[in-house]
């Protein structure tokens, strides 16, 4: 790893048409690992929600040039340094890359911070933060949204809009605990999101694997059947079903 981050240059944003207006950001300083569809979905939407805050992107070279370009990044590198100074990082790789991530974030965080992830597994994703040290709070996430094509080229801020997002609350009790979850479900709210909070990683998971049964009955009895629509009602069916007592 190098001494110090090397920063694509900033590319200067497009001229607003007014004042900058919004509330004040939830979190000053965001920092998007993975800006592929979601991440970059949720720097574009942040960038939006919150002009004043500082989008930090951390991905391949090629991919943030894109993100530069789009305005979709304040500032970006491929090197992990660049998150250091962040308050609140979003991890939007594969699970597995999450769960490596998440040994490599106490070398790189000295402040306090949120953790949060966007993995469509959560009980893995969950015992691997339980490693975390205290000043790193993490609260599991997972936005019910994607589109057809996966990559930054088609991520967009609405993508999240009306959409519910799964928050797996961290174990535990505690001040930090309860504020990084109403925290995190503002900023999810600020995206256009609807947040929905689920008992527990085995909750989320049984929710998930659910969906993808009923799914796979449905494609291996007629191909195509589970059409974006069928499986949008699965899913809203689903959560209510986490709202009975």
């Amino acid at each position: 790893m190098p001494d110090s981050p090397r920063y694509l240059p900033m590319v200067p944003a497009a001229a607003a048409e007014g004042p900058a207006r919004g509330a004040p950001p939830i979190f000053e300083r965001i920092a998007v690992i993975g800006v592929g569809l979601i991440g970059g979905s949720i720097a574009l939407a942040a960038r939006k929600a919150w002009p004043s805050a500082l989008v930090i992107g951390l991905d391949r070279h090629e991919v943030l040039e894109r993100a530069m370009v789009r305005h979709a990044v304040d500032v970006a590198s491929p090197d992990p340094m660049i998150v250091s100074a962040a308050d609140l990082v979003v991890l939007a790789t594969p699970v597995a890359e999450i769960v490596r991530l998440l040994a490599s974030l106490p070398h790189l965080l000295a402040g306090e911070a949120v953790v949060t992830d966007v993995g469509s597994v959560k009980r893995e994703i969950i015992e691997a933060a339980a490693a975390l040290p205290p000043h790193l709070t993490f609260v599991g996430g997972h936005p019910l949204a994607g589109m057809a094509k996966d990559g930054f080229e088609n991520a967009h801020a609405g993508l999240f809009a009306g959409r519910p997002w799964l928050l797996a609350p961290p174990d535990g009790s505690g001040d930090r605990k309860r504020e990084a979850l109403a925290k995190l479900s503002s900023f999810v709210a600020g995206l256009g999101a609807v947040p929905v909070e689920v008992p527990s990683a085995e909750a989320h998971d049984e929710l998930m694997a659910s969906v993808g049964r009923v799914v796979a009955a449905l494609e291996a009895f007629r191909p195509g059947l589970a059409s974006p629509e069928v499986l949008e009602h699965l899913r809203a069916a689903a959560l209510r079903q986490l709202e009975r007592p």
